[in-house]
């Protein structure tokens, strides 16, 4: 995994889970029951979340906050949508591992979800856009030339690959560990348009430009 261009801060906290300071387990309890023949991508899937489990705790952390100790990941045989997370409980759609079978970076982004535990999930474009931050920025280690930059001054709110590709330019140009303060607010539900301009001087829409326009 390259690291190069992460803040020191993810750094630290990538190597600290990896090397077992301060690592944690979950329990995972996998049910592939509808469709046998993905068991071995569900036994991948599974491992995959508990290596990844103790850095991600590492990565989105809160003062008295400790995420849950037991996930559920169900491969569910169906013809419709990727996956979906509520609570502890990650489903996956059959129909997807079939067409994308190398598409594990899906569980990651389900299991993010799993770990903000955010009372609402709102504004959901923050939601989204930390999961592929973490997703697309830290586990897939895509460049920042590599995230979508729609050029309408609110596209931020796009959530998913943009806002992710955006809460990674903040992070390694103009507000380090901004992505920390913004996952706690979520989930003390006291997120606020603010938190950008106090973090940086500058409001939403003056940050997208300066991003979108680079």
């Amino acid at each position: 995994m390259k690291t190069s261009f992460l803040p020191t801060f993810l750094i630290a906290a990538l190597f600290f889970s990896s090397t077992g300071v301060e690592a944690a387990t979950v329990k995972v309890h996998l049910d592939t029951s509808e469709v046998p023949h993905l068991k071995a991508w569900g036994e991948k899937a599974k491992q995959l979340t508990i290596e990844w489990y103790p850095r991600m705790r590492n990565l989105i952390p809160s003062e008295g906050f400790e995420p849950p100790t037991e996930v559920s990941l169900k491969i569910k045989k169906t013809d419709k949508g990727v996956g979906s997370t509520s609570g502890t409980k990650i489903t996956i759609s059959s129909h997807w591992i079939e067409k994308k079978p190398t598409d594990f970076g899906l569980v990651f982004h389900e299991l993010v979800h799993v770990i903000q535990r955010y009372p609402s999930g709102k504004p959901w474009w923050v939601t989204e856009g930390i999961a592929d931050y973490l997703r697309w920025g830290i586990y897939e280690a895509k460049p920042q030339s590599w995230f979508p930059r729609p050029k309408d001054k609110t596209s931020y709110k796009k959530g998913y690959q943009v806002t992710g590709g955006f809460f990674l330019w903040l992070e390694t140009t103009t507000s380090p560990g901004i992505v920390n303060k913004l996952n706690a607010a979520m989930r003390k539900k006291e997120y606020s348009d603010e938190i950008f301009k106090k973090e940086t001087g500058k409001s939403l829409e003056e940050l997208w430009i300066l991003y979108s326009s680079e």
